[in-house]
């Protein structure tokens, strides 16, 4: 298999055999399409790091053998051009989606065989893609079940998103050197679709075969199509991720965004594995570089015990834990590491659900999914985003025991925002 153009082969068996079927009919073959049986990698749910090769019902797929879904397309050899997501800066959604998928890839072409109840892949590649495949529909399953009809979870035929099978990040056409090419599984908004890398460095199960991080990444897309679904609240972000320069407010805001939308996705990750420890696990099982970032990812770690708003804005937080941050006195801007806000607000929020997965999925998730569009409106209406814009309707949403749950918790993690009024359903 080349590793230049990641295209799958379908077995010459089967392509032999389904000619001649085929020819015996003067119709043409239906695809194979859901509900469909395949074999994938499949979590062991209450083990460490437990996964197993197990039987699958993919329900969405309309076409097997290209890879395509109801919700969502895969494509082989994806290739995302950084320079013309620059020229993006007036554009519609829909024209954005447009230039973005303009090099749409490849259709798959599996290595798979029947055994009479089931389709097994003959390699890895396709292994790759059912398990792949089984994750991201998990994901969908858990959006619809806690309430969300954004397009995020959406299967109408101008919503479905694109996954991007061993796909890449280049510079530009001229230049297609690949920049993120590895070791790694992303959304993209611009893509509305999320890119599936393959491993180089990393060990353990490939983040992009992670049913947690496959659901993490979905959480992201959670995230966008509720907050920025609406047209005056895209103008907002469009404006601010293709500008040229941001100030200094702009920039504050961007990286707070980040932070939230990256704590809110490891929190839907949460809630789809019913594993508190399924981020932290997953980098953990990565090994080499990959493993601090599980220490600052656990909900129940060092970093998450110690860290608040306050004590990282005002670099009192222990000097070890700190480091991590990137935090100078210009305050949440370049150097922050944004996933240290994030850990600190999904630690509130599993606080609030008294450590509980079962509450963090059935009562804490759908509140999160239904305060979302509220900071969006916010900000379509000028409003720099800060931490009460989100923080303020999640505490609103909740049910009146969380609720109190809820404003104890921002209290302690948010102290100085919860004293000065600005979340008012904590006063």
């Amino acid at each position: 298999m080349s590793t230049s153009k990641p295209r799958l082969a379908f077995s010459s068996g089967i392509r032999v055999a389904a000619i001649m079927v085929c020819g015996i009919s003067w119709f043409s073959c239906a695809p194979i399409a859901g509900p469909v049986t395949v074999e994938a990698v499949v979590p062991i749910f209450g083990a460490v790091g437990g996964v197993t090769l197990g039987d699958v019902t993919l329900k969405t797929v309309t076409d097997l053998e290209r890879g395509e879904g109801e919700a969502y397309d895969v494509r082989g050899n994806l290739r995302i051009n950084l320079s013309d997501v620059n020229t993006l800066g007036n554009s519609s959604y829909q024209e954005m989606l447009d230039a973005v998928r303009a090099n749409d890839g490849d259709e798959l072409e599996p290595h798979m065989a029947f055994d009479g109840e089931r389709y097994v892949a003959d390699d890895f590649e396709t292994l790759f893609y059912f398990t792949m495949f089984a994750n991201f529909e998990a994901a969908i399953d858990a959006a619809v079940a806690v309430g969300d009809t954004s397009r995020a979870s959406s299967f109408a035929a101008d919503d479905r998103a694109v996954v991007g099978l061993f796909a890449s990040l280049v510079f530009s056409e001229l230049l297609p050197l690949p920049l993120l090419s590895s070791d790694n599984a992303a959304y993209l908004p611009p893509l509305d679709g999320w890119l599936a890398l393959r491993s180089a460095t990393q060990e353990g199960v490939p983040f992009a075969m992670h049913r947690g991080v496959a659901a993490h990444e979905f959480g992201h897309r959670l995230f966008f199509q509720n907050v920025f679904g609406k047209e005056a609240a895209f103008e907002v972000w469009r404006d601010q991720t293709f500008a040229e320069s941001l100030t200094d407010d702009e920039l504050r805001s961007q990286m707070l965004l980040k932070g939230v939308d990256e704590g809110l996705a490891d929190i839907f990750a949460v809630a789809v594995m019913r594993d508190v420890n399924t981020i932290p696990e997953a980098f953990t099982e990565a090994g080499g570089v990959f493993v601090p970032e599980a220490d600052r990812r656990d909900f129940e770690g060092a970093f998450a015990t110690a860290a608040t708003w306050d004590n990282l804005r005002e670099l009192s937080l222990d000097t070890a834990l700190l480091q991590s941050c990137g935090l100078t006195r210009e305050e949440f801007k370049v150097s922050f590491n944004f996933y240290c806000v994030g850990t600190v607000l999904a630690a509130s929020l599993w606080e609030t659900a008294n450590r509980d997965v079962d509450v963090l999925a059935d009562e804490v998730m759908p509140a999160i999914v239904r305060a979302l569009p509220a900071v969006g409106d916010a900000l379509a209406a000028g409003t720099p985003f800060d931490l009460p814009l989100l923080l303020e309707p999640i505490a609103a949403e909740l049910p009146p025991d969380l609720r109190a749950r809820a404003c104890q918790r921002f209290g302690e993690r948010f102290e100085s925002l919860v004293v000065a009024g600005a979340v008012p359903t904590c006063r």
